[in-house]
């Protein structure tokens, strides 16, 4: 942890990026019942206290929470830090992205709950969303991900950063369609009802991609096996985003098995 002094003597620009750095890894201590250094964070939180560069009303309340530190409680310490964090970057514009926020080592854990489960990831082309399906596919039970030819590929940065991490936990390779366990189905629009359809103990869900949906090779493979699986919803779009959804039906598969 940089010194108060060393972080008085940076330029403006680096000291206010400084900030919320700072900000994070005392968030993370207090998280994971670390101990604190108080008056350390009393020095830093007066240092922003005193930066005119932000305004009267936010310097204010970090004034407040510099006198109140010793009355708060871990919790409450944690939730002030964190607004007055988010602060800090919205005054920079730099307001973090999902895979920017940090994960209380208290909630992994020691090994994953895993199903006959597997998905077949059809031509999606978004790294975000296959980083996103990964962590949810992490979440619910995944066994393994079978990845087609033209699905953009788990190891692009933008897929490994959205995932968490969760690209190095469950299990994945580049297959066709020919390699799906049985019996296959697929996550696609005018199919049979969340609600009622037949999740099987094993087999295999095929995820189409975001313009298209499911392949034709993939509707036909599902369509000689357990069908379509359909999402319910109310608005006038009519459809949510690949990974979304692909969320909402691992939950249910996964909570009819486990």
């Amino acid at each position: 942890m940089i010194t108060l002094r060393k972080l008085a003597s940076l330029t403006d620009d680096t000291r206010r990026r400084k900030y919320p750095l700072l900000l994070q890894k005392i968030e993370y201590d207090i998280k994971n019942d670390r101990s604190v250094n108080t008056i350390y964070l009393s020095g830093l939180l007066q240092m922003i206290c005193d930066d005119f560069f932000y305004g009267e009303i936010f310097r204010s309340d970090v004034c407040q929470l510099v006198k109140n530190i010793s009355l708060l409680d871990g919790s409450e310490l944690l939730w002030k830090c964190n607004a007055v964090r988010h602060s800090l970057l919205q005054a920079i514009h730099a307001e973090p992205g999902d895979w920017d926020f940090e994960e209380s080592e208290s909630l992994c854990r020691s090994e994953r709950i895993i199903g006959d489960f597997y998905l077949y990831l059809d031509e999606i082309r978004s790294p975000f969303n296959v980083g996103s399906i990964f962590r949810t596919a992490e979440s619910f039970g995944i066994k393994k991900i079978l990845i087609s030819p033209g699905t953009v590929s788990p190891e692009h940065r933008r897929a490994k950063r959205s995932s968490m991490g969760c690209i190095d936990l469950v299990p994945w390779s580049y297959g066709s369609l020919s390699e799906l366990i049985e019996p296959v189905f697929a996550l696609e629009l005018g199919g049979q009802s969340i609600n009622t359809f037949p999740y099987p103990p094993r087999g295999t869900l095929i995820i189409g991609s975001e313009e298209l949906g499911v392949s034709p090779g993939g509707l036909k493979k599902a369509d000689a096996g357990l069908g379509r699986l359909s999402i319910n919803t109310g608005g006038m779009k009519g459809s949510i985003n690949v990974s979304v959804a692909t969320g909402i039906a691992l939950q249910k598969w996964f909570s009819l098995i486990f």
